[in-house]
């Protein structure tokens, strides 16, 4: 600049006339458009590193050439670190394949024979080169700078760049050489498994189970790291801290490097399973893979609700990208009103019912003991796997909690107060909004830890055959389910409700069976309104701050034998701090509710039905299920139900019952052999 001159801060772009990407051609300084320096009338082929693309401008400057081969850091827009962004690029298989899809046909056959190459590292490092070769029969150009290849960086978009550009120059042989060392580390963007069905029947994006078959095949061939080291695992919690628009998919990418790694003890650092292991985690990953359809999502009314391993904190959303701070310290005199709204609600399942009876209040409790743990239930599951070591002992954690009453029980009145509890406004699920293909399963598939809430589901659902209900789906999740997700809570009536034995050992069923008084209705339908009125989520907050800190400071946050234990605690102590006296109805154990009611039903039957039961020498007892008047297969099935699997020694056309077991089960003692020949068992 001479003395004289002087810049103007306000002047336009045009008066200004700057220029941002800085070419020197041959040594030159040269204004060139990307068609004068992506040439695909001089070279035919074209090879790229860069740190980042934007894929219209990539396949715009590239379509011409016969051969092209280009390796690419991260996708343009994408803020998380460059180690998160090659493992999304990775986990997002789905939106992959939807662009190869959405390519032209000459393109599409160029991939399929790999003339035309879209690869990223395959050790999730870093790529920040920018090499761009260019070879034809007779010309080579290497150009080398800081312009990634991207749409902002060619077209003078207000971002200085710097391009160096040499034709027919001895520094394209040592680029070249460059170039294919980093091809080398690098993976294909395009999976083998699409590669195969390109320009013929098309993947389905949103089957998840061939989504699941292609990413297997992916880590089977080495696309994945074998290690993943702390300090990159790190760097995935970090990036999950970032708004939500994120925040979900990074959690995807975190949860499944979970599944299909373990942790070394030696190096702290997460290691690829082997080909067997990574088999037995097939469902798993298909649950990571699988996305919230849009009529879920339209259903679906819980607050998001974030649990941030970090603190084992909740964090609850309040717009689209913020999130605050849920779980939080009450005050004595906030944790005292809140307290004597739950003694007041539960005592009207007293004053107000039939029966003077505290068993119902006592299952009330324990849902709400249930309903306060729901959010660290996933956590519960996880940490007793670890323990153990072995995954099978997941499914001892119930994720549905099914709360059983007939008409007048007040059971929807708890699952509206449980709803008010945890702070969820919006209204409980209804079974009909819900009861459409695979819509349960997708709300099982999310990391919102807030409960799915629904009311009188349809008692069929627990013995549908169908893959998203009944036992296949109770067992699925329950056996399955790894990482952040929700439990299921929901009422149902009692006197349909029957389930298998492998549905009942996977739920936490509780009878609510004193109905209320209709002569009481309008006193206690008054005293419920005004309590639910009150409640807010003051105490859950608490609860949950409290039970984050003892998983912070590594002391005991359940019990493989009772998971509601640490609650019972907390709740003990709560009274104990507002000098309150614990009630009668304060539960101190978990109930088996379903076991007891077959024992009641078989009691009940072999009683008033003695010559049905054959009591046989060989300690057996022979059942004449039509004598009991159940005559169908259906029937049949529907009464065995109640049988402890143990007792059953056979029950396919005939039923018939292991003698000690059976007995034990009904509280009933065996007859003398005087005694039975008399009365002919």
């Amino acid at each position: 600049m001479q003395p004289d001159e002087q810049i103007n801060l306000f002047a336009t772009d045009e008066e200004q006339a700057a220029r941002y990407l800085h070419v020197v051609h041959n040594g030159v300084v040269k204004d060139s458009t990307p068609k004068e320096l992506f040439d695909a009338t001089r070279f035919s082929r074209l090879r790229v590193v860069s740190f980042v693309a934007s894929p219209k401008f990539v396949f715009t400057m590239t379509k011409e050439f016969d051969e092209v081969h280009m390796v690419f850091g991260i996708e343009d827009g994408h803020v998380a670190g460059a180690f998160t962004a090659g493992l999304q690029s990775i986990v997002a298989i789905d939106e992959r394949i939807q662009l190869v899809q959405s390519l032209p046909e000459t393109i599409q056959e160029r991939i399929k024979t790999e003339k035309y190459q879209i690869r990223y590292s395959k050790r999730n490092d870093p790529i920040h080169s920018k090499i761009y070769l260019l070879d034809g029969k007779e010309d080579t150009r290497v150009m080398i700078g800081s312009a990634n290849f991207t749409e902002q960086a060619f077209t003078e978009r207000k971002q200085y760049e710097e391009l160096i550009v040499m034709d027919n120059n001895p520094l394209f042989d040592i680029y070249q050489s460059r170039f294919n060392e980093i091809y080398s580390e690098t993976v294909d963007f395009v999976p083998e498994a699409f590669k195969r069905t390109l320009l013929g029947e098309k993947i389905n994006i949103a089957d998840s189970e061939q989504l699941t078959e292609v990413l297997k095949e992916e880590i089977y061939s080495g696309k994945f790291a074998a290690e993943f080291t702390q300090a990159q695992m790190e760097e995935l919690n970090e990036a999950a801290q970032k708004t939500h628009s994120q925040k979900e998919t990074v959690e995807q990418v975190k949860q499944i490097i979970e599944i299909v790694t373990r942790l070394d003890k030696k190096t702290g650092n997460r290691i690829l399973l082997p080909k067997a292991q990574l088999e037995k985690k097939t469902q798993s990953i298909k649950s990571k893979l699988s996305r919230l359809n849009k009529k879920t999502e339209e259903v679906d009314t819980r607050v998001f609700v974030e649990y941030n391993e970090s603190n084992h904190m909740l964090y609850k959303k309040s717009d689209e990208e913020t999130m605050f701070l849920f779980s939080n310290r009450a005050t004595p005199e906030e944790i005292k009103n809140q307290l004597l709204l739950i003694h007041q609600f539960i005592d009207a399942y007293n004053t107000f019912t039939i029966q003077s009876s505290n068993k119902t209040q006592m299952r009330i409790f324990e849902a709400i003991l249930y309903t306060f743990m729901s959010s660290h239930m996933w956590k519960v599951r996880d940490h007793f796997v670890q323990e153990e070591g072995r995954g099978s002992v997941r499914r001892n954690i119930p994720l549905f909690l099914v709360l059983a009453g007939r008409t007048s029980s007040g059971k929807t009145s708890a699952l509206e107060f449980l709803n008010l509890l945890i702070g969820n406004s919006n209204s409980y699920l209804s079974y009909e909004q819900i009861s459409k293909k695979n819509m349960i399963v997708d709300l099982f598939y999310t990391s919102n830890v807030s409960p799915v809430v629904v009311d009188e589901v349809d008692s069929k659902f627990f013995t549908s055959t169908a893959a998203d209900k009944g036992e296949r789906l109770i067992k699925d999740v329950t056996n399955n389910l790894e990482g952040k997700h929700p439990v299921f809570i929901c009422t149902t009536n009692t006197t349909n409700f029957e389930a298998t034995a492998q549905v009942v050992s996977r739920i936490y069923y509780l009878q609510i069976d004193n109905t209320f008084d209709k002569q009481k209705q309008a006193a206690s339908s008054k005293l419920l309104g005004d309590t639910m009125s009150k409640v807010n989520s003051t105490l859950y907050q608490d609860f949950t701050l409290r039970l984050s800190e003892r998983i912070q400071y590594d002391e005991e946050f359940y019990s493989p034998d009772d998971y509601l234990k640490v609650a019972r605690e907390i709740f003990r102590d709560y009274h104990t701090e507002c000098n309150l006296e614990i009630p009668k109805w304060f539960s101190e154990h978990r109930f088996d509710d379903y076991n007891e009611r077959g024992k009641k039903i078989w009691r009940e039957l072999f009683i008033s039905n003695r010559d049905a039961f054959d009591v046989r020498n060989d300690n057996t007892i022979y059942v004449r299920t039509e004598v009991l008047g159940k005559k169908t297969k259906r029937e049949r099935e529907e009464i065995n139900n109640y049988l402890p699997t143990e007792s059953i020694l056979e029950d396919n056309t005939v039923l018939i019952l292991d003698k000690k077991i059976f007995m034990d089960f009904i509280g009933e003692k065996p007859l003398s052999g005087f005694w039975r020949r008399w009365v002919g068992r």
